[in-house]
């Protein structure tokens, strides 16, 4: 598991403090970038080397608000790798009560077309979350 502890914004929430309900897919994606930085595999790399990485769905179940100021952990698994796709499951608590669960799922696109994970990605991926996800 990937953790990752960020602090909501007052831009992020609405005017009762509470985060927005759109936000919390950004927090993934966030929590995700960094995972992808600690090893070594950052955005700014995959696109030099002509890969995107593509959202092919999200989902979302919210269980508790985020509030202003509240400091919470996302904690980041991957779920499942194939040949052209992988997924992550997401938990963000606060002070260990669960807020909301996500998921998403990507694919890696080159100049407009689906690719095969490269084995790289499928290498630091799976070495990192070593047998949590699902095949």
């Amino acid at each position: 598991m990937f953790l990752y502890t960020r602090r909501v914004q007052f831009y992020e929430t609405d005017a009762q403090g509470i985060v927005h309900h759109s936000n919390y897919f950004r927090y993934f994606e966030e929590a995700r970038g960094e995972l992808l930085r600690y090893l070594g595999l950052p955005y700014s790399k995959l696109r030099e080397e002509g890969f995107e990485v593509v959202l092919i769905s999200a989902g979302c179940e919210f269980s508790k608000p985020l509030k202003y100021d509240q400091e919470f952990q996302i904690r980041l698994a991957l779920s499942h790798i194939d040949r052209f796709s992988f997924s992550f499951e997401y938990e963000l608590v606060v002070e260990n009560m669960l807020r909301a669960k996500g998921r998403t799922k990507h694919c890696l696109v080159r100049d407009g077309k689906i690719v095969s994970v490269p084995s790289a990605v499928r290498e630091k991926l799976t070495e990192f979350f070593s047998g949590l996800c699902r095949r």
